[in-house]
């Protein structure tokens, strides 16, 4: 009894190894038969005492015992070659060009006077590294830049000396962040 009971379980395990690499197979899978049992049914099944009598049987009871089988192609069409491959979110992986960082500002790169008193300044920061879009803090002003030389423009007053923190958040999770101290030029 023994021994009969072990061979219906490698024909059972061998049964479940053909079906799953059918249905990995590059070719599109057939319909499943409604004769097969579905694991709702499974359980309504009684144990049977005696051996299996056919490998249709033995394939019965393999798939009742299986995971769903899904009725989609294993391997889908490959995306064409012009387009990356997206996420499940529908964006582009960002593909990081090394360390994101750039270089402490030591000077402004423009200015000009307003006509309320105030001063519009300009620095123009070099971003290296990281993967565009970057997220540009400058104190409390945010903006998002594609490039990699955006220019933050401010308003500045009086001869203190203009003392920020520029943060720079790359789409690759990277960060870096510099503060600045520049002598306001238009009180030289």
């Amino acid at each position: 009894m023994r021994k009969k009971w072990h061979t219906s379980m490698v024909w059972a395990l061998a049964a479940l190894v053909a079906s799953t690499l059918a249905c990995n197979a590059p070719t599109p899978t057939a319909e499943i038969p409604s004769t097969i049992a579905t694991p709702e049914t499974a359980s309504t099944i009684p144990p049977r005492e005696t051996p299996l009598p056919s490998t249709q049987a033995t394939m019965e009871v393999t798939l009742t015992a299986a995971s769903p089988i899904s009725t989609e192609p294993a391997n889908p069409e490959p995306s064409s070659p012009t387009q990356p491959p997206t996420p499940s979110a529908g964006r582009p992986t960002p593909i990081s060009t090394g360390p994101l960082d750039f270089p402490e500002p030591t000077q402004l790169d423009s200015w000009r006077s307003l006509a309320d008193g105030t001063n519009e300044a300009t620095i123009v920061v070099h971003i290296t590294g990281g993967a565009p879009p970057y997220t540009v803090y400058h104190d409390l002003e945010v903006f998002v830049a594609e490039e990699t030389n955006p220019a933050i423009v401010f308003q500045a007053q009086g001869c203190s000396a203009l003392v920020h923190t520029i943060v720079i958040e790359s789409a690759d999770g990277q960060r870096a962040e510099h503060d600045y101290w520049i002598p306001p030029p238009w009180c030289e």
